[in-house]
């Protein structure tokens, strides 16, 4: 497993279902492989992708979400909204940590503005 780490330069916000605050995360991001776009903008991760969110809210939207002992899994095109990118999959489940939420998924994309 490889780790990848980005700075994302913003406060990002969790549905209702996860909170907390923060002006600057740190993401550390771990996949089996991972995918560059020639400019850079889009990087795609996958095998058993973990995206690790230090004391942060998350912004994000599915067309499903439910929970279940402590931890929301959503659903159907869901995007993780950034202050400076989008990570979009079809799955992701997020866990609670002690430095704030940690989202596990099968493949996503991340596109940087």
């Amino acid at each position: 497993m490889k780790l990848f780490t980005q700075l994302a330069l913003s406060a990002i916000v969790v549905s209702s279902a996860l909170s907390g605050t923060t002006s600057a995360n740190e993401m550390a991001i771990t996949a089996q492989s991972q995918v560059i776009s020639q400019d850079s903008k889009r990087h795609t991760y996958t095998g058993d992708v973990r995206i690790a969110f230090s004391n942060g809210n998350l912004s994000t939207k599915s067309t499903h979400a439910s929970f279940q002992k402590g931890k929301t899994i959503m659903e159907g095109d869901v995007e993780i909204i950034l202050n400076n990118a989008v990570a979009k999959t079809q799955r992701v489940t997020f866990i609670p940590s002690q430095q704030g939420f940690v989202a596990k998924m099968d493949r996503v994309t991340l596109t940087y503005k």
